[in-house]
C-alpha cells in the first residue's frame, strides 16, 4: 500500500516521482532507477557502528519489468507484499485527473479526522513540477500545523523541499543534488530557529555495476559514516 511504498523508496535510492493510481498499485523496475531486466534486488543495511544487519529488503521482478514481490525482514520479523496491489491505503482518499495521475490525497486517522493533505501540480507537458502538502492538528480545531512544498526538476526528483509555520515562518529548507546517473549524493538541510540556524550535510557514494545500477552506497552525516547499503542484482538472461 502507499505507506509501504513509501518505505521501500526510502531504502533502495531514488525513485522517479510516481503520480498516477497504475504506478502506485503496480510499480516497475524503472521506478527505482534500473536499468536493464532486473529479476531479483536484495538490500542490505547495515550501520558502521555495530555488526547487525540493521535490515533486509528482497525485490522479485516479472519477466516484463513488474514488482511482483516485496519482503522485508528486520527486527520486527518478516512483512511479505504481493504485487500489483489491489487497493490503495483505505486511510488515504484520493482524487484523479482523466489521465490517472494523482491530484490530492487526503489521509485521515482512525477516527476519521483529517491528518494531511497533499496537492500535486503539473506542467503543461504532463511533468510533475510541485507538491504542496498540509498537515492539520488532529483535534477538533483542525488547524493547519505545517505547510510543505517540494519542487520536483524535469526527471521528477525532487530538488527542494521547504516547511513553514502556519505564519510563513520558514522551519527547515532542504536541497537535494543527483549524480548523472540519477541518484542523490547530497541533502543540505537546513533547520531554521528564533535566532539561530543549524545545518546538516547528508552525502551518499556508491559503487556501479557494469549495467550501470549501484551495488554499494555509503552514508555519512557531517562528514563522519553512519551506514552501508549493499544490493545484490540479478538480472534475466544471467
Amino acid at each position: 500500500m502507499k505507506k509501504l511504498l513509501l518505505v521501500i523508496f526510502l531504502f533502495s535510492g531514488v525513485v522517479f516521482a510516481q503520480h498516477n493510481k497504475q504506478s502506485l498499485l503496480q510499480p516497475k523496475y524503472e521506478d527505482f532507477n534500473l536499468k536493464f531486466w532486473v529479476r531479483q534486488m536484495t538490500v542490505v543495511q547495515q550501520y558502521v557502528s555495530g555488526k547487525d544487519i540493521n535490515f533486509q529488503e528482497t525485490y522479485l521482478f516479472d519477466s516484463v519489468g513488474n514488482l511482483a514481490e516485496y519482503r522485508k525482514r528486520g527486527f520486527g520479523g518478516q512483512m511479505i507484499t504481493h504485487y500489483p496491489l489491489s487497493q490503495l491505503n483505505s486511510n488515504e482518499l484520493y482524487d484523479f485527473d482523466y489521465d490517472g495521475d494523482i491530484l490530492r490525497v487526503r489521509e485521515f486517522d482512525l477516527k476519521s479526522r483529517l491528518v494531511s493533505s497533499k496537492h500535486y501540480i503539473y506542467g503543461s507537458g504532463g511533468s510533475l513540477i510541485q507538491t504542496i502538502q498540509y498537515s492539520y492538528d488532529c483535534s477538533d480545531s483542525g488547524v493547519v500545523m505545517e505547510r510543505t512544498v517540494t519542487q520536483f526538476d524535469k526527471n521528477e526528483r525532487p530538488v527542494s523541499i521547504e516547511t513553514y509555520t502556519p505564519d510563513e515562518l520558514l522551519l527547515v529548507a532542504e536541497k537535494i543534488k543527483y549524480d548523472r546517473r540519477g541518484n542523490d549524493i547530497q541533502r543540505r538541510i537546513t533547520y531554521y530557529e528564533e535566532e539561530s540556524t543549524t545545518v546538516t550535510t547528508e552525502k551518499r557514494s556508491y559503487t556501479y555495476d557494469r549495467r550501470g545500477n549501484w551495488t554499494s552506497c555509503r552514508y555519512s552525516l557531517n562528514g563522519k559514516e553512519i551506514y552501508s547499503i549493499n544490493r545484490k542484482i540479478e538480472y534475466y538472461g544471467e
